[in-house]
């Protein structure tokens, strides 16, 4: 039986924190490995700055799971997880990534750990994402989407443009 007072502290901090400095990321493409993983997250983190524990590279670990196309990329930091969680939909050799906590991350338990949201001051334009304010990460949602509709010539003069927005209201121009 091993006692915590004989680990080393920053190794106790990094076990008790694992859960929330954990990210997953999926739509990997699939010549994405492990380093490629990394080199990118850690270069996009200090783009936007993101990167808050200093210098060096944010991200310890990447596991990929090839058959699924989805990789576990831990952070070294709770705050540098949190942080991640703003480049939601960034593409990565053509691929928007989903940029999600894992299955297991626990708000509650992580709430003493660090922060839980990304950090308001990020530069998500450096890396091509919009911020909002909105749960979507760094991707900003349309309130409109606009339909063209194009009519056989026989139709024309009825034909129609929809906007539809996203709280199911529409407008119809002619």
């Amino acid at each position: 039986m091993q006692q915590f007072g004989a680990l080393p502290v920053m190794h106790l901090n990094q076990q008790a924190t694992c859960h929330a400095r954990m990210v997953y990321v999926g739509g990997l493409p699939p010549t994405a490995n492990e380093q490629s993983v990394a080199k990118f997250f850690s270069h996009v983190m200090h783009a936007i700055g993101g990167n808050t524990s200093g210098p060096g590279d944010p991200v310890v670990n990447v596991n990929i799971i090839h058959e699924i196309n989805f990789a576990l990329v831990e952070m070294r930091s709770v705050e540098e997880a949190s942080n991640a969680m703003a480049l939601d939909g960034i593409v990565f050799e053509g691929a928007s990534l989903r940029v999600r906590r894992p299955s297991d991350y626990n708000p509650s338990m992580a709430a003493t750990l660090g922060p839980s949201q990304p950090s308001p001051n990020l530069n998500l334009a450096n890396v091509g994402l919009i911020p909002s304010s909105t749960s979507t990460g760094g991707l900003e949602v349309p309130d409109c989407i606009l339909l063209l509709v194009v009519y056989p010539i026989s139709l024309q003069k009825h034909r129609s443009r929809i906007c539809y927005s996203l709280s199911d209201r529409y407008v119809v121009f002619n």
